[in-house]
């Protein structure tokens, strides 16, 4: 039985709830485009390049230090980007060293807010997310594509109205570099278009504008703000 989210689940710790105080909120991004780069041979050859690099620097971060982000990670997001009263949120399972937003998850359940995670399709299944809540019980979640967890189709879906994004890359436009599957590029720009979405990152996973930052494809769609263990980054002027 899924347990209200107004209970604190079980997987929340005191010391998970995060800092004090009345949630700050984000408005809803007004998805404003980025000038998509020069079609050329080599963009996917740079992209497959830009995340291989992202990713072997991801890998470096140790579980301490990992664990430490986690938390500090939350606090930006709650005291910067906080969602609205009530809001269905929406995280994801970490996976390939991705930074964990179970620390954060854990403090908005503990808010109030009803908590979602992505249910990807299968392989032969048309690439659309929609996202199940979830009551924080590991157990209670099932495999899916792409060693991913998630909940089963028992679960109520939602639509989340904040939610955080996995990445491998981003830069201060808001752009991000995905896995490329395009699963959030496509949400965000039907079902998901007036949610909040975050980027939810090292870091070390920031690409610098100054060496050209992450390609961009007319199909992107810039994040409202991307949360990361040293702060939150709100995109720049575009």
């Amino acid at each position: 039985m899924w347990r209200s989210h107004r209970q604190r689940p079980g997987w929340l710790r005191a010391s998970d709830q995060g800092p004090t105080g009345g949630p700050l909120t984000v408005p809803p991004p007004a998805h404003a485009a980025v000038p998509a780069d020069t079609a050329t041979p080599d963009l996917a050859a740079r992209k497959a390049t830009l995340r291989a690099h992202l990713l072997t620097a991801r890998a470096n971060i140790g579980p301490a230090r990992a664990e430490q982000a986690g938390r500090a990670a939350r606090d930006h997001a709650l005291s910067d980007v906080a969602p609205p009263p009530g809001a269905v949120v929406a995280g994801f399972w970490p996976m390939r060293g991705e930074l964990d937003p179970r620390p954060l998850l854990a403090a908005l359940a503990a808010r109030g807010h009803p908590v979602a995670l992505p249910v990807t399709p299968p392989k032969s299944a048309p690439p659309v997310l929609v996202f199940r809540l979830w009551d924080g019980d590991p157990d209670a979640l099932v495999d899916g594509p792409f060693k991913t967890r998630q909940p089963p189709e028992s679960a109520p879906r939602v639509e989340p109205a904040w939610l955080l994004v996995p990445l491998v890359g981003f830069d201060r436009r808001g752009v991000r570099l995905g896995y490329g599957g395009g699963f959030y590029d496509r949400h965000l720009a039907g079902p998901g278009a007036g949610a909040t979405a975050l980027g939810y990152a090292y870091a070390c996973q920031e690409a610098p504008l100054a060496s050209g930052g992450v390609p961009v494809e007319p199909h992107d769609i810039p994040l409202a703000a991307i949360v990361t263990e040293a702060g939150t980054i709100h995109p720049e002027a575009r």
